[in-house]
């Protein structure tokens, strides 16, 4: 997860924010600069601004390696600038964590021996 000055934040924030998402598989980075939203933003069609409230998954064992960001698997958002061309990505919490579970599903049979 990754924490913005998008709207404000500051990184003295990122303690409020530890505790919305606490699972051990989550990293947290602040990211005042918004290195990360600028390299997702080439990945979208028609997205012209960093990345801030977009929200993504990868199928597990998908690494960040490089200067480049991997395609997602999933991604919805809540930015209007993409209405027009995905609201059919407008971010949908069930439908979201339906997707999450089904990717996380598929890991553990792909874990199973």
């Amino acid at each position: 997860m990754v924490s913005s000055s998008q709207l404000g934040a500051r990184e003295r924030d990122i303690a409020n924010v530890l505790r919305l998402v606490s699972d051990d598989d989550v990293l947290h980075y602040w990211d005042g600069q918004k290195h990360v939203g600028a390299t997702i933003e080439p990945l979208i069609d028609g997205l012209d601004i960093p990345a801030w409230d977009f929200w993504m998954l990868y199928e597990p064992g998908v690494r960040w390696e490089g200067t480049g960001a991997p395609t997602p698997t999933w991604w919805e958002h809540q930015l209007g600038s993409l209405d027009k061309k995905y609201r059919d990505r407008r971010l949908d919490a069930r439908r979201f964590a339906a997707k999450a579970a089904e990717m996380a599903k598929g890991a553990g049979a792909r874990r199973a021996p």
